[in-house]
């Protein structure tokens, strides 16, 4: 699993924001590194990578610009070598919804992972 893109549509600080990692190079490291100021949103666009793979949790705490009906965040995975783009809404259920706006099987992304937890992912 490779992150393309991460769109931060409506999370936390973000409205429209987001990380465009480009397509993977042809040859070489494929490497990035997230840096910033303090307060630059470092910590709240890896939440909102995880959300996007887990789903928003219960009790967010990036609701303090959008309410949780609002939060909305995206993305660009590459899953065995093929481009997929998702968006994940703050819902119970069928919250994982496709390019089509379409809600999908977390299945999607879960068998991409492994068998790893929320957590077991964080502390890679």
């Amino acid at each position: 699993m490779r992150l393309r893109r991460l769109d931060l549509i409506r999370y936390g600080k973000f409205t429209d924001g987001g990380i465009d990692f480009g397509p993977r190079p042809q040859s070489g490291p494929d490497f990035h590194i997230v840096f910033g100021l303090n307060e630059a949103g470092k910590s709240t666009a890896l939440s909102g990578y995880l959300d996007l793979l887990f789903g928003i949790e219960e009790r967010s705490r990036y609701n303090f610009l959008h309410e949780y009906s609002a939060m909305r965040i995206g993305g660009v995975l590459e899953l065995a070598g093929t481009e997929h783009t998702f968006t994940r809404t703050k819902q119970r259920t069928n919250s994982l919804l496709n390019a089509s706006a379409q809600p999908v099987s977390e299945v999607a992304i879960t068998a991409h992972l492994a068998g790893l937890s929320r957590d077991a992912y964080e502390t890679m």
